[in-house]
């Protein structure tokens, strides 16, 4: 599983997706971005994954987005 989430500016992390493989990932990032696009507390979007652990990668500058 790959989870989709965000960090707020004041270190807040919210998940906002749990998909099952890369290509639905990618989707749910893309829609979280549009969605969230006014927002302008977000620091970074990410994706993670805990297969051994919590992984975190992928991360997304809110601002180039």
């Amino acid at each position: 599983m790959i989870e989709v989430g965000y960090t707020t500016l004041d270190g807040t992390d919210t998940i906002t997706d749990t998909v099952a493989d890369a290509p639905l990932a990618n989707e749910a990032v893309r829609n979280r971005r549009e969605e969230l696009r006014q927002r302008t507390d977000i620091y970074t979007f990410f994706l993670q994954t805990s297969y051994d652990g919590i992984k975190r990668y992928g991360f997304i500058d809110p601002l180039e987005a």
